[in-house]
């Protein structure tokens, strides 16, 4: 009878005990879209890519070399931007795509949007010290 009943009770009290050791984030996230794309941290703009155009890597020697072709309609999330061969958006894992206005559309986002990702300041008050109580020793 006592082993029916810890049999049944196990699963309750391992599932208690999972809840409890796995902690919750108080500031829950929520997915910030914009266009087609969700607006992550760190990011800088994003790219409309107007006709079919390559997704290039920067070799060593500083030329490049296409990766793929990335389709018209596509969106891509711009974290970097580099000055080199008439300008290239960094879109992650050291690719880029190659600024050419009849091509691809670059867009920042609003300001709005960006203090929806940007993490909020924790602010704390100050504590004043303990007061200290003076002993006479005599």
């Amino acid at each position: 009878m006592l082993i029916k009943a810890l049999k049944k009770a196990l699963p309750i009290l391992v599932c208690f005990g999972l809840l409890i050791a796995i902690p919750i984030n108080s500031q829950a996230t929520t997915k910030v879209m914009w266009g087609k794309t969700e607006l992550k941290l760190g990011q800088i703009g994003k790219v409309t890519i107007l006709a079919d155009t390559p997704l290039v890597k920067m070799e060593s020697n500083g030329t490049l070399s296409t990766v793929r072709m990335l389709k018209k309609g596509d969106e891509y999330r711009v974290y970097s931007y580099k000055g080199q061969h008439n300008g290239l958006y960094g879109v992650g894992g050291s690719s880029f795509v190659q600024k050419n206005t009849a091509k691809v559309k670059y867009e920042t986002p609003s300001k709005r949007k960006l203090a929806l990702v940007t993490p909020k300041p924790i602010i704390t008050t100050p504590v004043d010290p303990p007061a200290l109580e003076v002993i006479d020793i005599q």
